[in-house]
């Protein structure tokens, strides 16, 4: 939430500093997109960027800070290291006015370490896990079709919303080390999605647009087939539709928005 919160003010300084700098100046800004007012980016347009994220975790520094003692009260000994990475190109060409339909490939990759933890639940039962250790590698791609809407006829600003259409293919272990000796599960991962997605986006300058979207809606399935000690196998199938803000699903991006054909 934090970083949701970092991308919508760093946004709001964008346009700000654009609504004032066009407030100083005699001539409208417009791009170069025509005065049309609903026009926000026109046909015959080719859009490319690329949004990431990037989180770390480090637990077990705090131990003394009492909103820790509380949230963690049934923890105890926690030595942990975890970072998510996400990368996502896309490429996008306007058939209409402010709609455009194209593609985007992402990557993520997961990682956690967990070097102790106990968990204690008074005198009913306690136990200790060390040497945990999980990775997953996920591929995933989707069509998207996505309308702009300007804000106040505005030529910098605006609102949009995104149908993805998408696949899912990834790979995960999980595993424990004792005495040098590992034993875990292999997981490959298959699955499918419809997904909307709503943002913003602010043009810094004629081409470069600053744009942050957070997934809401999706219908999902997923199919994962894994396999313990090279022995035991095992298939799970899950499927779904949800209504809710995605944390792990915010995204800042960089894109460019260039003609091609031009009217």
């Amino acid at each position: 939430m934090k970083k949701f919160i970092a991308a919508i003010v760093l946004l709001c300084t964008i346009s700000v500093s654009a609504f004032a700098a066009e407030a100083d100046t005699s001539a409208t800004f417009d791009r170069g997109v025509g005065k049309m007012n609903s026009v926000f980016i026109p046909k015959g347009y080719i859009g490319a960027g690329v949004s990431f994220s990037y989180k770390t975790f480090d637990f077990g520094q705090g131990a003394n800070d009492v909103g820790y003692s509380m949230l963690f009260s049934l923890l105890s000994n926690i030595r942990a290291q975890a970072y998510t990475l996400g990368v996502s190109p896309t490429i996008s060409y306007f058939v209409t006015d402010n709609f455009s339909i194209g593609g985007r490939f992402d990557y993520s990759r997961t990682q956690v370490d967990l070097g102790n933890l106990g968990l204690s639940i008074g005198d009913l039962a306690s136990f200790e896990i060390k040497d945990y250790h999980f990775l997953q590698n996920g591929y995933s791609g989707a069509a998207t079709g996505r309308y702009y809407m300007p804000i106040a006829n505005s030529k910098r600003i605006a609102m949009f919303g995104e149908l993805r259409l998408g696949f899912e293919i990834g790979e995960s272990v999980a595993y424990t080390s004792n005495n040098g000796v590992n034993s875990g599960t292999f997981q490959s991962i298959y699955g499918g999605d419809i997904t909307i997605v709503p943002g913003l986006c602010v043009f810094a300058t004629n081409e470069v647009c600053v744009e942050v979207a957070v997934g809401i809606l999706g219908i999902d399935y997923k199919y994962v087939k894994q396999q313990t000690n090279l022995v035991e196998e095992s298939v799970m199938q899950q499927s779904g539709a949800n209504f809710k803000i995605n944390p792990l699903s915010i995204s800042l991006g960089l894109s460019f928005y260039l003609p091609v054909i031009k009217k």
